[in-house]
């Protein structure tokens, strides 16, 4: 009856003149008749649907005109010009290489042919010789030709009054004893530590003597317990490393457990802003009653205002007049302190400048040999300090004259002990090398490998496997739940009929019981 009675147009003269009564008619044209007119055809519609379905007809649904699609006035683009193509340049023709560059001339040719032939009969000429065994082909001169031969030399040298120019003999060679030379800290710390192990020698002597033990056990049982501990060692680094992998699955499946508790949150958060927003639009009805109540009471009150401003201006002007006599005096007063400041200055500068014009006599006659007389101790005049310092580089000249001399001494004592100790360290030295030769036959033992049968590694490889495979059934299923998600988002959006709504309700409900499902084994 409502719906019938809005769209029947007798009833809106009615409705506009009963209306008339309490609002003007500008507002009621504008807000009222014109809505009226403008909504009229929505409403016949509602009601040919209400009517339809309370006698149990089906409307024929109207379908809105689909969109026509307009062409663009775009403005037609002009026809390139094609540029112009560049002349290709012409390459000059290079010559062509000389023939003697792959072929050989007749000179090289023949120069070949001449050597291969010389070279055949030298060969030749050599076989002939060698095969010849004439007592001519012995080259080895005998015993008396020889001396003769020396005895010719020495004649010969003799005769001669100038020293011949003899070449320097070639240095021998030293293979693997290359001198190295030693500064005199490094040939005394060296010569510290040999002492040291003698000592240590010593001492190790000595205490077999008064019933000591051999230290072959003990380095054997050192040995075995650096075994022991480099083993619990690399077991306690697989440790560490199985650890951290657990605790890596772990923070992975706390993430997951923050994702969905952010998303649980997210929900919560909207389904709240939807309520705030509801709030909200009833507030803003009720501000803007309030606002117009208020536009009510400042029109009302606009014309008390205007005296009151009068009042105000008229208040202003009085006190501007009264603050700027004020000024006025004050600068006076200022402007006379300084003027007196200025006067009492200048006189100060003036006689300040007739004293420094005044003549001083500042020459005064300097005695070498005077005391000053000021009263300090020792005091003495400039010709005595003068006596005294060429005294004291007297002494001084003596003083590092005896301290060369020391240094000398010392010297050579120090070159005298660094000789014995030279000698000394090349000793052990060639000691050491011995040993070391003997030391390089032992065989090294190889480093021990992880203990693969240890319990504690299997149990946290165990754990370690369990939490990946949780991990991965919760990223499943977390997956499933997202396409369950996506999937409600799209039928929302394109929702309109009312057997869509049910079939839409129906993924709603399995979507909740999967997340039922999942909810305990996400907590755990």
């Amino acid at each position: 009856m409502f719906m019938e009675f809005l769209t029947n147009e007798d009833y809106g003269t009615i409705i506009k003149n009963e209306s008339m009564k309490f609002y003007d008619e500008d507002y009621i044209n504008e807000n009222i008749v014109r809505v009226l007119d403008k909504y009229r055809p929505v409403f016949r519609s509602i009601l040919r649907e209400i009517s339809d379905k309370i006698e149990g007809r089906i409307a024929a649904r109207q379908l809105p005109e689909p969109t026509k699609a307009k062409p663009f006035n775009l403005t037609a683009l002009k026809e390139r010009i094609p540029p112009t193509p560049k002349p290709i340049p012409k390459l000059e023709k290079s010559r062509p290489p000389p023939k003697s560059t792959y072929e050989s001339s007749t000179e090289q040719i023949e120069l070949e042919r001449t050597r291969d032939e010389n070279h055949r009969q030298g060969l030749h000429k050599l076989n002939q010789v060698q095969s010849l065994s004439f007592h001519f082909m012995q080259t080895e001169k005998s015993k008396r030709t020889q001396i003769k031969q020396a005895q010719i030399i020495e004649e010969n040298e003799k005769s001669r009054e100038f020293e011949p120019i003899r070449a320097i003999p070639l240095p021998k060679l030293q293979a693997n004893k290359i001198p190295v030379k030693l500064n005199a800290a490094a040939i005394l710390k060296e010569n510290e530590i040999y002492k040291k192990q003698e000592e240590n020698v010593r001492q190790h002597l000595l205490d077999l003597e008064a019933g000591g033990r051999e230290s072959h056990e003990f380095f054997q049982w050192q040995e075995t317990m650096q075994k022991q501990d480099y083993e619990q060692q690399i077991n306690a680094i697989e440790r560490k490393r199985l650890e951290g992998r657990i605790s890596y699955e772990e923070a992975m499946l706390a993430r997951q457990r923050l994702t969905d508790e952010n998303r649980r949150i997210a929900d919560e958060i909207r389904r709240q802003t939807r309520e705030a927003i509801e709030i909200h639009v009833k507030e803003k009805l009720k501000e803007e009653q309030r606002m117009k109540q208020l536009v009510e009471e400042v029109v009302s009150g606009r014309e008390n205002a205007k005296a009151a401003q009068q009042k105000l201006q008229q208040y202003k002007t009085d006190f501007v007049k009264q603050y700027k006599e004020e000024i006025k005096q004050l600068m006076k007063q200022a402007l006379e302190e300084a003027e007196a400041e200025m006067r009492q200055r200048a006189e100060l500068i003036q006689q300040i400048r007739a004293f420094e014009l005044l003549p001083v006599d500042r020459w005064r006659p300097v005695d070498r040999t005077s005391v000053p007389g000021y009263g300090f101790h020792d005091e003495m005049s400039i010709a005595e300090i003068r006596e005294r310092l060429e005294l004291l580089k007297l002494e001084r000249e003596k003083e590092r004259e005896l301290r060369r001399d020391q240094i000398v001494r010392e010297k050579q004592t120090k070159e005298k002990m660094l000789t014995t100790t030279v000698r000394s360290i090349a000793k052990r030295r060639s000691d050491l090398t011995t040993q070391a030769a003997m030391r390089k036959r032992r065989n090294i033992s190889a480093p021990p490998a992880v203990d693969k049968s240890n319990p504690e590694l299997e149990q946290l490889k165990t754990h370690l496997e369990l939490k990946r495979a949780q991990r991965l059934s919760n990223q499943q299923q977390r997956e499933t739940l997202q396409s369950c998600g996506t999937s409600l988002k799209a039928s929302n959006s394109f929702v309109r009929s009312s057997s869509e709504w049910n079939r839409l309700e129906q993924v709603e409900k399995a979507c909740d019981k999967a997340q039922k499902r999942t909810a305990p084994s996400l907590i755990a």
